[in-house]
């Protein structure tokens, strides 16, 4: 998925599925997504990332 988010751009959900460096489980986790209620999908992304950001910065914070 290169540096787009980084600079800003984020890319379409055609073009993540269609990019061969996006991970397998993004792709399986948009797929998953599309078959839901899209507000639902959306609250429950949100807190995922929450979530994972935390741990991430308790990981970093205690190296």
């Amino acid at each position: 998925m290169g540096d787009g988010l980084r600079t800003g751009h984020l890319p379409g959900i055609d073009e993540v599925l269609a990019d061969p460096a996006a991970s397998y489980w993004l792709k399986t986790a948009l797929r998953s997504a599309l078959g839901r209620d899209p507000v639902d999908a959306a609250n429950d992304s949100e807190i995922l990332a929450r979530l994972l950001k935390e741990r991430c910065d308790q990981i970093l914070s205690e190296s």
